[in-house]
């Protein structure tokens, strides 16, 4: 039984966001607050398996509740953000500060509480089926790596490359801010596919930008590709990329066969990219929920690009990565702390 704790400041949310989770009949709720100093205290009595928190709350908002919660008690903690800009850039400052992953707060109006239990539920079980992982994660420094994988860089050797490809869904903020801060300013294109609602990619961006040597961008139709920057794939859109007047750019556009169940997908990214460049490009598949990436990363590999996958130590939800890996389409499985130097040593720069 998945032990939960919920924080919000509306009696009734919390009630019947208790009664929707209870009706799964595998998570148990073993606490409810309505201000962020009751939600500390709720979860170093209670030790649940995991916070439910919302950022608006009084007494201590939800961002001073997650740093107390991750330096004296740390949980896996699923945000309940606001679908609004200033929702996301709350809710990339939590993921940032330590949260495992989010679920936009339902809208009275909007939505039956009933629609949303099946999603919600189904994040809560790969988060703590995946808590091991996810503590490991929480309580390591940012760039700590183990001894073993610096072993396996050995074997790395330089290759043409004009191009890096990168996949990440639930515990992709983390792995992105780890890795970006690391390149240096001479990196080849990277273009990135984060699931994500939208409005959120936006501020994903700005917060990563203010993170890296790289200027990194909210990717636009017609951007053309640049070493220097990295272009992050608009949430409800595909991205893909075309080559137009000698020159890549960028392709946004709104799919209509519903070929994949994301906007965007890492599929559809990952194949252009192995149509454009073949063996000139690395692919990078991190952290997050399903199999997405695995079709397209097995037509970049196919091509003879190189592909990274994030092992599961490092890994917020080991399941994008673990099925590239069990279909034989990762090269090499990093900790995410070594990935950049990994990118480096396959000639991402320069």
């Amino acid at each position: 039984m998945i032990r939960a704790v919920i924080a919000d400041d509306s009696n009734l949310f919390r009630r019947v966001l208790t009664q929707i989770l209870e009706k799964n009949g595998s998570i148990k709720v073993v606490g409810a607050a309505a201000d962020g100093a009751e939600t500390v205290e709720l979860v170093k009595t209670t030790r649940p398996d995991i916070l439910i928190l919302d950022y608006q709350m009084p007494v201590m908002d939800g961002l001073e509740v997650l740093k107390v919660v991750m330096k004296e008690c740390p949980v896996p903690v699923l945000m309940l953000s606001a679908l609004t800009l200033e929702g996301a850039a709350e809710t990339i400052r939590a993921l940032e500060f330590g949260a495992v992953d989010y679920y936009p707060k339902p809208v009275w109006h909007d939505k039956k509480f009933d629609d949303i239990r099946e999603d919600l539920v189904l994040k809560i079980l790969a988060i703590v089926g995946n808590a091991g992982a996810v503590q490991d994660a929480l309580a390591r420094l940012p760039g700590e790596t183990g001894g073993r994988d610096r072993d396996s860089l050995k074997s790395l050797k330089k290759r043409p490359v004009d191009i890096i490809a990168v996949g990440s869904s639930t515990g992709g903020v983390q792995a992105a801010i780890q890795i970006l801060s690391s390149l240096p300013e001479n990196t080849k294109p990277v273009v990135w596919v984060q699931h994500m609602p939208e409005n959120f990619t936006a501020s994903f961006a700005e917060r990563l930008n203010q993170k890296s040597k790289l200027t990194v961008k909210e990717a636009e139709n017609g951007d053309v590709l640049q070493s220097k920057f990295c272009y992050i794939a608009k949430a409800g859109l595909q991205m893909k990329l075309q080559r137009r007047d000698q020159t890549t750019q960028i392709c946004l556009y709104k799919e209509t066969g519903k070929r994949s169940p994301h906007a965007p997908s890492c599929d559809v990214l990952f194949e252009s990219v192995a149509e454009l460049y073949g063996a000139r490009s690395i692919g990078v598949i991190l952290t997050g929920m399903g199999d997405d990436g695995k079709k397209g990363l097995g037509a970049m590999h196919a091509q003879g690009a190189f592909v990274l996958g994030q092992d599961a130590r490092s890994s917020v939800v080991y399941g994008m990565a673990k099925v590239a890996l069990q279909a034989g389409v990762v090269n090499l499985e990093l900790d995410v702390g070594l990935i950049p130097e990994a990118l480096m040593l396959l000639g991402a720069a320069g």
